[in-house]
C-alpha cells in the first residue's frame, strides 16, 4: 500500500523530534545500527542541537505522525564520495508503503543543493532487504566488507550512486 509521507529538514529547535526517532530507531532496530541507545539517550539538548546543526537530518511524517529519519553529511575522504547517508529508519507499520522512494528523492535533493555527485552509504551485510532497497533504486556494492570504524567486529558493505543527470 503507497501513501504519502512529508519530508522535513530537520531544525536544531527540533532537536526533540529527531532525538525521539533517533533512539526508536535503535530501540526497535539495534542491530542494523551503529549507535547505542543506551549511549545516545544520554545525549543532552545541546548535544542533539550540535549534531543536528552538523548534519542534513529529515524527518518524515505522515498525518502529522513522525515515522522516519534518515541522515545526509558530507563524507570523511577516507569513504571515496562527496556524501554519506545515515541512520536511515522507518516504523515497521509503514515498511513496503513507498517511503524509500521519498527518502533517496529527498537525498537527490540535498545533493543538488549542497553540488555533491557521488552517493555513499554502509549497509551491515545481513541486512539484505535494506540491501535490495538500495539497490532497487541504483547503489551498488562496492568491494568485500570491510570493518566498521564505529561498532568494532561488525563488517559493512559499501554501496555507491551517482545522482542522476
Amino acid at each position: 500500500m503507497k501513501i504519502e509521507f512529508q519530508a522535513e529538514r530537520g531544525r536544531p529547535e527540533e532537536w526533540r523530534r529527531i532525538a525521539d526517532l533517533r533512539l526508536r530507531s535503535l530501540e526497535e532496530s539495534p542491530q542494523w545500527f551503529a549507535g547505542d541507545y543506551s549511549k545516545e539517550k544520554l545525549k543532552t539538548k545541546e548535544d542533539w542541537q550540535e549534531l543536528i546543526s552538523k548534519v542534513h537530518w529529515v524527518i518524515y511524517s505522515h498525518k502529522g505522525e513522525d515515522l522516519g529519519v534518515m541522515t545526509v553529511e558530507k563524507s570523511e575522504p577516507i569513504r571515496g564520495t562527496d556524501c554519506w547517508l545515515g541512520g536511515c529508519w522507518v516504523d515497521p507499520r509503514f515498511r513496503g508503503s513507498g517511503i524509500t522512494g521519498k527518502m533517496i528523492a529527498e537525498l537527490d535533493q540535498i545533493c543538488v543543493e549542497e553540488g555533491w555527485n557521488s552517493q555513499g552509504l554502509g549497509v551491515w551485510p545481513e541486512n539484505e532487504t535494506a540491501i535490495r532497497a538500495y539497490t532497487r533504486y541504483g547503489f551498488t556494492k562496492i568491494g568485500d566488507p570491510q570493518p566498521s570504524r564505529s561498532k568494532p567486529g561488525q563488517l559493512y558493505q559499501k554501496m555507491v550512486r551517482f545522482l542522476p543527470l
